[in-house]
């Protein structure tokens, strides 16, 4: 059974060889995609969620990671909580209303939650799950809705009621959608990038409706792999390629693609948000680059990050917190925060070496919460 992000996990695990340069470059990861798809059998209907009793975790408040940082950088002082079992690999979380972190447990086949109140974890299997849940949402009434990458579907789970539901996807040109990045517009739809079918997806909660968006191909040759994904306030939906270096723009009313340039073809486009200045922001795999969009005239600008605690890529997921732009810096092993108005940098030094920080959500708190793929996973907050 292939998984797409498997390579991206496995990356992970060595990223102090891939860190000492930018080895390869996008066709690797393209090689990977189509490598690393395989055909599953659509779901149907709504199907019983098997439950499983709270599982105990462990805290820790860590100390500072060193006595001396050089300037621009801090202390994490994070708070660490180990999930059971000591490799779960931990995708990107999602905040509840109620403050409890979800997120999907590649390794074990499982929607997770974390209530910090009680630091009390419980999992749940998912329907003929594929260990691919990728990303989660959180609705207004929360509910969670994710993605689950190679059993190709939509899925929803109500936490009153324990209960999953799917919403199966097609085929592309013989292959699965590969729903990947997830997103909620202000209509209340779910927007998805399907990275193997080379689209975006619409999926309306009222209906069950699914609309399919094909994309252009990467600069005119390589097919689209579309991989992150933000939605700006006038409705639009903002992709990232993980070929050709492209990022790309989707009128929904008219269902009109503008693709732009990124400057460097091998660019992989692997987060997106909207930041605290309306453009759009993204970062770049195996890179110390992010970069920035204007949406209106569509000019690009690329940011490095400063070396203050070594080379800071790669620059996993970025999210947008008050007047600024949050990053996992797996190279600096800190969170990095951006402030787009003034160009300055501040790293938050985690305490544990090698912790790979790799997805981040912002809690109703302002709470920085990110997952760490290290050795062993844990889930952790900074509170800057």
């Amino acid at each position: 059974m292939g998984r797409i992000r498997d390579s991206i996990v496995a990356s992970r695990k060595r990223l102090p060889d891939w860190l000492r340069g930018r080895e390869g470059d996008a066709w690797f990861m393209l090689i990977v995609l189509v490598i690393g798809v395989v055909s599953v059998v659509g779901l149907q209907g709504v199907a019983n969620a098997m439950s499983a009793p709270p599982r105990a975790t462990t805290q820790t408040q860590r100390p500072a990671a060193q006595a001396n940082l050089p300037q621009g950088a801090v202390a994490a002082h994070e708070k660490v909580y180990h999930l059971p079992g000591p490799n779960p690999a931990l995708m990107n979380p999602a905040i509840d209303q109620q403050g409890r972190v979800w997120v999907g447990e590649m390794g074990q086949n499982k929607l997770a939650v974390l209530d910090p109140r009680t630091g009390k974890a419980q999992a749940w299997t998912p329907p003929n799950g594929q260990f691919n849940i990728m990303e989660e949402v959180v609705d207004q009434q929360g509910t969670i809705w994710f993605t689950e990458e190679a059993a190709n579907y939509i899925g929803r789970f109500d936490p009153n009621t324990q209960a999953f539901k799917t919403y199966p996807l097609g085929k592309v040109n013989g292959n699965d959608a590969g729903p990947e990045a997830l997103a909620m517009d202000s209509q209340g739809n779910l927007w998805f990038t399907e990275v193997t079918g080379g689209a975006l997806g619409r999926l309306d909660p009222a209906t069950s409706a699914i609309t399919t968006f094909p994309l252009p191909a990467a600069n005119g040759s390589a097919p689209a792999y579309p991989y992150a994904l933000a939605i700006t306030p006038d409705g639009a939906v903002w992709y990232g390629n993980l070929s050709g270096g492209q990022v790309g723009r989707l009128d929904p009313a008219t269902g009109n693609v503008n693709t732009y340039n990124v400057g460097d073809p091998k660019a992989q486009i692997y987060s997106m948000t909207v930041g605290p200045d309306g453009a759009v922001w993204f970062t770049e795999l195996l890179s110390d680059q992010f970069g920035r969009i204007d949406p209106q005239s569509g000019q690009i600008r690329m940011v490095s990050a400063p070396h203050t605690l070594g080379n800071p890529a790669t620059l996993y997921d970025v999210v947008t917190r008050g007047d600024a732009l949050w990053f996992t810096s797996t190279g600096a092993n800190a969170l990095m925060r951006y402030t787009p108005a003034s160009g300055q940098f501040q790293f938050y030094q985690l305490a544990m070496p090698s912790s790979v920080p790799f997805g981040l959500a912002v809690g109703g708190d302002g709470a920085l919460w990110f997952t760490a793929d290290g050795a062993p996973n844990y889930i952790g907050v900074v509170r800057p």
